[in-house]
């Protein structure tokens, strides 16, 4: 009963160690006015504390560079649209901007993160007056890395601190050597006949017109080509997921946290530079969290509709993977905002990931989002839902969400289930168990609604998860059973 009431109060024990954590409500991707946001850090915690939010996961623009040039010398001729991002503001401050904040108002926890663009591409030609561009918007967040070294060097796309010297770099230094021929027209008088009067005279000129456009094109491409370097995955074709796999194992060395961000969204528009139409298009793309692997976790819950995670779903298939031993590591969901402003209805704190920490602290956090301690939740405009209780029990061993359960084939296991609402009123509430992507159980009732699904063990690998919809959604992280 002791165990019980601790998880009711939103303090789970670990099923090994002992350990009791806090149920710690966050807003996971966040903009500030360091780049496309609207609002100032300490404005954001202000808003983050009246809505009841703890902590929130900053996810500031990395690079938010889009650029096409022209073969064969592509920065001589490349046209650039930037916006702002941390790697323009420099990184150092960046982190000492929040480092700031927290020191101001450490109730809200504010954890540095970056959103970046690993690649995209580019389809048609201006010469055709066409041309689209493909996924700006398929982007991975970044968390726990914060050594500014590490993080100027993420495999990005137009980063050139990650860049390496290669014959692309090479032949953009080419026009360069216009200033020889330049300088040599410039400096050189040369022959020439010119008329005074009614004569002809022999004159010497200097050819300062073809002499200077030489030079200016020379220094043009010095100056463009700088600093000599390749950003890796340019843009002009199309590579699959590969530059994604590249940033998700660069932060897994680094010993951080990837998160791919609203897989199911879609982007589109169009827009006309000069004569040419230019068509931008990011297409819903759960294929790549199925091509890619060691990535920590997928937005799950978001102002969007997701299919991805419903039962029997692609959530599911990477799940029984795992279990399957076929991946290293699950896939986590989170709750993420993608909060930029308040322009069409978005505010601080509808949609949020409940981490369970160990301690309320950037390290804790961190802890949780890597082990998968944590649950996805929408809430309504009047209410939203707590998960009280998640545990499957076999006997006194007890394992919550992201925890592994080892069980003999044949021991009985009873999956513990609490929703509540965050005030404590009465509400209308369906609660559903999924076990390996199928559906063993359904409750409907009014809050609290608490109940407990028991069977037998078979053996085989399991997971269990919990999808509970009331007022708004809640979404539960996976509880593993295995066969010691």
């Amino acid at each position: 009963m002791a165990t019980f009431a601790l998880l009711l109060l939103g303090v789970a024990p670990a099923a090994a160690g002992g350990a009791e954590y806090e149920r710690l409500p966050a807003v996971l991707h966040v903009h500030s006015d360091l780049t496309t946001g609207d609002f100032p850090l300490e404005q954001l915690q202000t808003m983050a504390e009246k809505a009841g939010v703890d902590a929130l996961l900053l996810s500031e623009n990395y690079l938010l560079r889009i650029e096409y040039g022209l073969p064969p010398f592509r920065a001589l001729t490349r046209v650039v649209r930037e916006e702002r991002s941390v790697l323009g503001l420099g990184l150092e401050h960046y982190l000492q901007r929040v480092a700031e904040a927290r020191t101001r108002n450490p109730r809200v926890l504010l954890l540095p993160g970056v959103e970046v663009l690993p690649h995209y591409h580019w389809t048609g030609a201006p010469w055709r007056l066409d041309m689209e561009l493909h996924d700006t918007q398929k982007n991975l967040l970044v968390f726990g890395v914060t050594d500014p070294a590490a993080l100027q060097a993420l495999p990005a796309a137009s980063n050139a601190g990650a860049g390496a010297f290669d014959a692309a770099a090479a032949l953009d230094l080419v026009p360069v050597l216009l200033v020889v021929p330049g300088a040599v027209l410039v400096a050189t008088k040369r022959r020439a006949l010119a008329r005074v009067g009614r004569s002809v005279v022999v004159v010497r000129r200097r050819r300062l017109f073809l002499g200077g456009l030489l030079l200016a094109i020379g220094a043009t491409a010095f100056v463009r080509a700088w600093p000599f370097v390749t950003a890796p995955y340019p843009p002009y074709r199309e590579l699959g997921s590969g530059p994604h796999q590249a940033l998700i194992d660069y932060v897994d060395r680094l010993g951080g946290a990837t998160v791919w961000s609203f897989p199911e969204a879609h982007d589109s528009g169009e827009q006309w530079v000069g004569p040419v139409r230019v068509v931008w298009r990011t297409d819903p793309y759960t294929d790549d969290l199925q091509r890619t692997a060691r990535y920590t976790a997928f937005g799950a819950i978001y102002e969007d509709t997701t299919r991805f995670e419903l039962p029997g779903g692609g959530w599911d298939r990477l799940l029984s993977q795992y279990t399957a031993g076929a991946r290293s590591r699950p896939a986590w969901a989170v709750g993420e905002s993608g909060f930029h402003g308040l322009s069409a209805g978005k505010r601080v704190g509808p949609i949020q990931t409940v981490f369970l920490v160990a301690e309320r602290s950037e390290r804790g956090v961190l802890e949780a989002l890597r082990q998968g301690r944590m649950y996805a939740l929408q809430r309504s405009a009047a209410a939203g839902l707590a998960l009280a209780q998640f545990a499957v029990r076999a006997g006194e061993r007890v394992a919550i969400s992201g925890e592994m359960l080892a069980a003999p084939a044949g021991t009985a296991l009873e999956v513990h289930v609490a929703v509540e609402t965050l005030d404590g009123s009465a509400g209308d509430v369906r609660a559903t168990l999924v076990r390996n992507g199928a559906v063993v159980a359904v409750w409907a009732g009014s809050t609290p609604l608490r109940q407990v699904h028991r069977e037998v063990f078979d053996g085989a690998p399991a997971f269990y998860r919990l999808d509970a919809r009331g007022p708004g959604r809640l979404l539960s992280n996976p509880i593993f059973v295995k066969a010691p």
